[in-house]
Protein backbone atom coordinates (compact mmCIF):
# COMPACT_ATOMS: atom_id res chain seq x y z
CA UNK A 1 0.00 0.00 0.00
CA UNK A 2 1.44 3.35 -0.82
CA UNK A 3 2.54 5.86 2.21
CA UNK A 4 -0.34 8.79 1.28
CA UNK A 5 1.57 10.54 3.79
CA UNK A 6 4.25 11.82 1.72
CA UNK A 7 4.63 15.31 -0.32
CA UNK A 8 3.37 13.66 -3.72
CA UNK A 9 0.52 11.87 -1.73
CA UNK A 10 -0.79 15.21 -0.20
CA UNK A 11 -0.03 17.14 -3.52
CA UNK A 12 -2.58 14.64 -5.04
CA UNK A 13 -4.94 14.80 -2.12
CA UNK A 14 -5.33 18.61 -2.62
CA UNK A 15 -5.18 18.41 -6.41
CA UNK A 16 -8.45 16.26 -6.34
CA UNK A 17 -10.08 18.42 -3.52
CA UNK A 18 -9.81 21.71 -5.69
CA UNK A 19 -10.74 19.91 -8.53
CA UNK A 20 -13.87 18.76 -6.86
CA UNK A 21 -14.66 22.35 -5.32
CA UNK A 22 -14.27 23.93 -8.98
CA UNK A 23 -16.72 20.69 -10.45
CA UNK A 24 -19.23 21.65 -8.16
CA UNK A 25 -18.82 25.42 -8.72
CA UNK A 26 -19.25 25.26 -12.03
CA UNK A 27 -22.22 22.65 -12.05
CA UNK A 28 -23.83 23.48 -8.85
CA UNK A 29 -26.18 26.56 -9.28
CA UNK A 30 -26.94 27.30 -6.16
CA UNK A 31 -22.99 28.65 -6.16
CA UNK A 32 -24.89 31.17 -8.44
CA UNK A 33 -26.13 32.70 -5.77
CA UNK A 34 -23.46 31.74 -2.77
CA UNK A 35 -20.81 33.16 -4.65
CA UNK A 36 -21.69 36.80 -5.47
CA UNK A 37 -23.64 37.15 -1.95
CA UNK A 38 -20.62 36.49 -0.64
CA UNK A 39 -18.69 38.25 -2.80
CA UNK A 40 -21.14 41.36 -1.78
CA UNK A 41 -20.58 40.54 1.70
CA UNK A 42 -16.66 41.17 1.83
CA UNK A 43 -16.94 44.32 -0.41
CA UNK A 44 -19.41 45.83 2.01
CA UNK A 45 -17.09 44.64 5.24
CA UNK A 46 -13.62 46.37 3.04
CA UNK A 47 -16.25 49.50 2.84
CA UNK A 48 -17.07 49.37 6.22
CA UNK A 49 -13.76 48.51 7.61
CA UNK A 50 -14.59 46.02 9.67
CA UNK A 51 -11.97 45.12 12.43
CA UNK A 52 -10.56 41.89 12.81
CA UNK A 53 -12.87 40.08 15.11
CA UNK A 54 -15.90 41.12 12.50
CA UNK A 55 -13.80 39.78 9.64
CA UNK A 56 -13.07 36.45 11.17
CA UNK A 57 -17.18 36.06 11.82
CA UNK A 58 -17.83 36.59 8.65
CA UNK A 59 -15.69 34.11 7.00
CA UNK A 60 -16.61 31.40 9.14
CA UNK A 61 -20.04 32.35 8.66
CA UNK A 62 -20.06 32.53 4.50
CA UNK A 63 -17.72 29.15 4.98
CA UNK A 64 -20.16 27.08 6.86
CA UNK A 65 -22.41 27.83 4.06
CA UNK A 66 -20.29 26.91 1.24
CA UNK A 67 -19.12 23.76 3.30
CA UNK A 68 -23.10 23.12 3.78
CA UNK A 69 -23.52 23.62 -0.08
CA UNK A 70 -20.36 21.19 -0.47
CA UNK A 71 -21.90 18.48 1.59
CA UNK A 72 -25.31 19.10 0.35
CA UNK A 73 -23.92 18.72 -3.91
CA UNK A 74 -21.97 15.13 -2.78
CA UNK A 75 -24.63 14.32 -1.18
CA UNK A 76 -27.10 14.48 -4.61
CA UNK A 77 -24.10 12.83 -6.70
CA UNK A 78 -24.02 9.66 -4.05
CA UNK A 79 -27.33 9.56 -4.44
CA UNK A 80 -27.35 9.92 -8.36
CA UNK A 81 -25.05 6.92 -8.39
CA UNK A 82 -26.92 5.18 -6.00
CA UNK A 83 -30.44 4.71 -7.23
CA UNK A 84 -32.14 6.39 -10.23
CA UNK A 85 -35.47 4.86 -9.06
CA UNK A 86 -37.89 6.74 -6.51
CA UNK A 87 -36.32 5.62 -3.07
CA UNK A 88 -37.75 6.84 -0.28
CA UNK A 89 -34.09 6.86 1.52
CA UNK A 90 -32.66 9.04 -0.88
CA UNK A 91 -35.25 11.37 -1.05
CA UNK A 92 -35.19 12.12 2.88
CA UNK A 93 -31.24 12.16 2.08
CA UNK A 94 -31.98 14.55 -0.57
CA UNK A 95 -34.29 16.93 1.71
CA UNK A 96 -31.84 16.81 4.75
CA UNK A 97 -28.81 18.08 2.74
CA UNK A 98 -30.96 20.95 1.71
CA UNK A 99 -32.59 21.49 5.19
CA UNK A 100 -28.78 22.14 6.18
CA UNK A 101 -27.82 24.66 3.12
CA UNK A 102 -31.05 26.61 4.13
CA UNK A 103 -30.82 26.65 8.17
CA UNK A 104 -27.18 27.50 7.19
CA UNK A 105 -27.97 30.28 5.04
CA UNK A 106 -30.73 31.40 7.16
CA UNK A 107 -28.17 31.24 10.26
CA UNK A 108 -25.67 33.36 8.23
CA UNK A 109 -27.97 36.19 6.91
CA UNK A 110 -29.14 36.44 11.24
CA UNK A 111 -25.39 36.76 11.16
CA UNK A 112 -24.93 39.37 8.79
CA UNK A 113 -27.38 41.41 10.18
CA UNK A 114 -25.73 41.66 13.26
CA UNK A 115 -22.25 42.18 11.96
CA UNK A 116 -23.12 44.79 9.71
CA UNK A 117 -26.20 46.90 11.33
CA UNK A 118 -24.33 49.05 13.60
CA UNK A 119 -21.06 49.74 11.01
CA UNK A 120 -23.69 50.46 8.17
CA UNK A 121 -25.47 53.04 10.96
CA UNK A 122 -22.02 54.98 11.50
CA UNK A 123 -21.32 54.56 7.88
CA UNK A 124 -24.72 56.10 6.52
CA UNK A 125 -25.36 58.73 9.39
CA UNK A 126 -24.51 62.32 8.88
CA UNK A 127 -21.71 63.46 11.14
CA UNK A 128 -23.08 66.00 14.02
CA UNK A 129 -22.73 69.35 13.31
CA UNK A 130 -20.91 71.42 15.59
Amino acid sequence: MKNEMTPRGWIRKFGLAFSGLAWAIRTEGSFAVHLPAAALAFSAAALLQFDYGRWSVLILTIGLVIVAELFNTSIECLAKAVDDQPNEHIRVALDVGSAAVLTSSLFAVGVGFFLFWQPFWIWWSPPLAN
